[in-house]
């Protein structure tokens, strides 16, 4: 944060007093991490929209609760989580989506294979990448966001990083064939 500006707690405590103006720049200063975290885990352009409109019309309903002691983003990505969640009990996934009968085959390329990896990982451990490598929030926040302890959180993303590492070595292996 540069020197001029708001911070987003103070930001809140101002939308909270009646200045939507506030509230406008919150969703300015967080709707991009917003949408890239959810449409990594929904992989639908229109899923993600949806519901990064629904993150914010849940910081609009939690505004008067709001917990001066917890970031910001750690509300906001708290309630992108919940509505992932329902999201992913409602529809199947991409993964799933393209096994069935019609599904678009999948691209052989270093970025769809990714895709792919990311959303073969589990629930917990896709949460937990997608919330530090897109969101980039630190562990202490993903911790609170996922209501599990700071070391659990490490031990999810050093497990999603081994199954990463596993299912890609065939990218690695072709790139060290290449030198």
């Amino acid at each position: 944060m540069s020197v001029g500006e708001v911070s987003d707690e103070a930001l809140m405590l101002r939308y909270q007093r009646g200045d939507r103006s506030a509230f406008g720049q919150l969703v300015r200063r967080h709707q991009v991490a917003v949408y890239n975290f959810l449409l990594r885990q929904l992989g639908s352009v229109l899923a993600a929209d949806e519901l990064a409109q629904e993150v914010f019309l849940g910081v609009v309903r939690e505004g008067g609760r709001f917990n001066y002691e917890t970031p910001f983003s750690t509300r906001l990505f708290s309630i992108a989580c919940r509505l992932v969640q329902r999201e992913r009990s409602r529809s199947p996934s991409r993964a799933e989506a393209a096994a069935m009968p019609g599904g678009a085959p999948p691209r052989d390329t270093l970025e769809n294979s990714i895709e792919r990896a990311v959303d073969a990982l589990p629930e917990a451990e896709k949460d937990v990448f997608l919330l530090r490598e897109v969101a980039d929030l630190p562990f202490a926040e993903i911790a609170r966001v996922t209501q599990r302890t700071e070391t659990a959180v490490k031990i999810q993303m050093q497990h999603a990083l081994q199954r990463l590492r596993l299912t890609l070595q065939d990218f690695d292996e072709y790139r060290r064939a290449l030198r």
